[in-house]
């Protein structure tokens, strides 16, 4: 979870700004954007890809705008991703979910895990790693409805993990993002240490069915359209059904 959502989510922060808000997106946006899984989609992809250069090596300068002629930021790991994005006539916001492969997993390569962490090496646990989560400049400037828009693109991802049978995310951020985030209702926790992953993060893990449960006590409202056109054999069980 770097680069194209940190700064802003920190930013709308500090203005009281709550992105989880459905009222924060004007009606036109509400009717017309729509966050779902973009792997079939060449033009999509290109936009994504494109999005995706822009904010790590233009915006940001994670990486060399040099080694991407084609403006086109790609790796070895989309081949084995679920991406997703939010589209309002174009694509405005990406992210992709990293399945383990034969490549394993960016994060795994950058950071280190606590010894006595034992929940990311278990055979029944589908762990994905969240990463390349960006939104357009163009939208970032125009103010309303951009909230709402990072709203979609976690539903979106959420939604696409629970219809991939993910059991946890994994993800690699600033511990300043990730209490912001864990406020928002997302139960994160630490896994191991801050180390320099495209700048200082550290490596957390979310376990989905704690956020199911979240998202079913509805003590936070605005979570409740995480729900919203997921199919019924996907929907998140409460405790008592589990039971």
């Amino acid at each position: 979870m770097r680069a194209g959502t940190g700064t802003f989510l920190q930013t709308e922060s500090k203005r009281g700004f709550d992105w989880t808000a459905t009222g924060v997106m004007s009606e036109h946006r509400r009717e017309t954007a729509e966050g779902r899984v973009i792997n079939n989609d060449p033009r999509l992809m290109e936009q994504s890809h494109r999005l995706r250069y822009q904010v790590y090596c233009v915006e940001r300068g994670f990486l060399n705008a040099g080694d991407y002629p084609e403006q086109l930021e790609r790796d070895e790991f989309d081949r084995y991703s679920v991406h997703v994005g939010v589209i309002d006539r174009e694509l405005i916001a990406t992210a992709r979910l990293i399945k383990v492969s034969m490549c394993g997993l960016p994060l795994f390569r950058h950071c280190q895990i606590f010894p006595q962490e034992t929940e990311l090496y278990r055979e029944t646990n589908h762990i994905v790693e969240v990463s390349r989560l960006c939104i357009s400049r163009r939208l970032r400037q125009r103010g309303p409805g951009r909230a709402a828009v990072a709203a979609t693109l976690y539903r979106a991802l959420y939604q696409a993990s629970k219809r991939a049978g993910v059991t946890h995310w994994l993800v690699a951020t600033e511990h300043s993002l990730q209490r912001l985030v864990t406020g928002f209702g997302f139960p994160f926790r630490p896994v191991g240490p801050l180390t320099d992953y495209f700048g200082p993060v550290a490596p957390f893990v979310m376990d989905l069915h704690e956020f199911d449960q979240v998202i079913l006590s509805r003590t936070r409202p605005a979570l409740s359209s995480f729900l919203d056109g997921l199919e019924p054999e996907f929907s998140p069980l409460t405790q008592a059904q589990l039971c």
